[in-house]
């Protein structure tokens, strides 16, 4: 795992939750978020000079505080729009890191975000990360990961 990769991830992961979610994110995590569990996720998979999957999974107690920042309004208790703000958190993480580690004049086809509960996320047995980030954010916590597919070795 690159480090220089994994800084990248963190930079994308913190400036999302600090610009757009307006959560305040810390790289050491209290006992409290430690122990929070990731039982919600969404997956962004891209295309273009490189081909991965990015993945955020998340402590659900945050997904109120989320999608409330983001829509500006009282805590949303609504499922749907909390895991649509979520998405949307995976989306522009994904745009923000793309760029800082394959270039600023890169292009890249983002797939829409597929969210779901726990572990349900599909993966292949030879997915290897290419950075992990984890942060905690009030309560509970959240791990992004950045997967980066070979494409010339599955051609073959």
């Amino acid at each position: 795992m690159s480090s220089t990769t994994a800084q990248s991830l963190s930079r994308a992961t913190t400036a999302t939750f600090e610009e757009l979610a307006l959560l305040f994110p810390e790289l050491d995590l209290s006992a409290v978020q430690a122990a929070a569990p990731l039982d919600v996720a969404v997956s962004v998979e891209f295309r273009g000079p490189l081909t991965g999957r990015l993945v955020v999974r998340a402590s659900q107690c945050l997904l109120p505080a989320i999608a409330a920042n983001m829509l500006g309004a009282e805590e949303s208790k609504q499922a749907p729009l909390q895991r649509d703000a979520l998405g949307e958190v995976g989306n522009v993480i994904c745009g923000h890191v793309l760029p800082l580690i394959a270039g600023a004049d890169k292009l890249f086809n983002l797939a829409a975000p597929l969210v779901v509960d726990g572990d349900e996320l599909p993966h292949r047995d030879d997915d290897e990360p290419a950075a992990r980030v984890q942060i905690g954010v009030e309560d509970g916590r959240v791990e992004t990961v950045l997967y980066l597919f070979d494409t010339q070795a599955a051609a073959a």
